[in-house]
């Protein structure tokens, strides 16, 4: 009798150990459909210092930053270029075509550009990594200048300043008739150091394997549409995709910046001009706004339709960041796809902080 109980205790609790595994594997399933944008690539394999050379010129309704960033070593080398270069930008009238020139070296090789980098310049092609200097347009609530600042210097690994040390580290200097503020920065590099770009949010890269519940800093989820594939993020995007149809395809991207990104005015027309149309005012573009509903606020939607091209676009307002979708393409593969564009839209949940 004892052994008989003895061996059904024993029976009982390899059951009850078993079914309590299964329950906690069970509970550490979570699925979340959502790409990180990669991490930036790092300035150098090794521990030497990083350096920084950048210049913000304001003119009319816009912001234009240029920057350079790489090994110190290397950098020292290519500082008087830089100087040279930034002291030829020149602006045209309100209004002209195009809205900014400048005379490059000749052995500097054009880069890609996207809806955010208006120029981009390898400096040395051989280089690695690379040295790139970008250029890139925001409109004229781009942030502050000690705001921007603090962002370079935080690039290159060293500490914020405030606003009564700008006059110590800043150059300010008249260019073609047009203010500028020059900036050299050189620190540590390291986890700081790496190569962001100007006023996007840096997002880590997803685990393979992640643990059950983790949140994405930024977005949480979102639901692609089966006839989307899933590519490479460009610089700035924190997921890509694009779709195929018999008459061409058509890229999304999925874009965080922070604040307020220049506005929605200045944005919306960068995304008209993008499709060969017109600059708008804020009335007409008001006007043209839809309203979703996305599960965690609501996102302001536009139609954009050139003679060619459309873009469909959302642009979604959170405390710290605002969020671009953006659908390019033919006309008639967007407007094919816009019932998708918009459950993608719907289906964006923001985690915790960025509600």
């Amino acid at each position: 009798m004892t052994k008989s109980v003895t061996d059904l205790f024993k029976v009982g609790l390899v059951l009850f150990f078993t079914l309590l595994v299964q329950g906690c594997k069970k509970e550490d399933i979570t699925a979340y459909e959502v790409n990180r944008l990669d991490p930036p690539e790092r300035t150098s394999s090794t521990n030497e210092p990083v350096r920084l050379l950048a210049a913000i010129f304001s003119k009319g309704d816009s912001t234009w930053f240029f920057k350079l960033m790489g090994p110190a070593s290397k950098l020292s080398t290519k500082t008087e270029e830089f100087e040279t270069f930034v002291r030829t930008v020149r602006f045209g009238a309100e209004g002209s075509t195009p809205p900014i020139q400048w005379n490059a070296p000749s052995n500097w090789k054009a880069g890609k550009t996207n809806e955010l980098r208006f120029a981009t310049f390898l400096i040395d092609p051989e280089a690695n990594p690379k040295l790139e200097l970008t250029v890139i347009k925001l409109g004229k609530d781009a942030g502050s200048i000690l705001a921007n600042i603090n962002r370079w210097r935080e690039q290159v690994g060293l500490g914020p300043v405030s606003e009564g040390d700008l006059p110590t580290i800043i150059k300010k200097e008249t260019i073609q008739g047009v203010e500028a503020i020059l900036a050299d920065y050189t620190g540590p590099g390291g986890k700081k150091g790496a190569m962001t770009p100007p006023f996007a949010k840096s997002f880590p890269k997803m685990p393979v394997n992640p643990p059950a519940n983790q949140a994405s800093p930024g977005v949480k989820e979102f639901k692609k549409p089966d006839t989307w594939e899933q590519v490479p993020n460009s610089a700035m995007s924190l997921a890509t995709f694009k779709v195929n149809e018999s008459t061409g395809k058509a890229d999304i991207t999925l874009t965080p910046l922070a604040g307020p990104a220049g506005g929605l005015e200045s944005n919306i027309n960068r995304w008209r001009q993008q499709v060969g149309l017109a600059p708008q005012s804020p009335e007409m573009i008001t006007s043209a706004l839809t309203k979703l509903q996305t599960k965690s606020s609501v996102a302001l939607c536009i139609d954009i339709e050139g003679t060619t091209d459309r873009i469909l676009g959302a642009v979604i307002s959170t405390p710290d960041t605002t969020w671009f979708v953006k659908m390019k393409g033919p006309n008639t593969v967007v407007k094919m796809q816009k019932q998708s564009f918009e459950s993608f839209v719907s289906s964006l949940q923001f985690a915790d902080g960025a509600k």
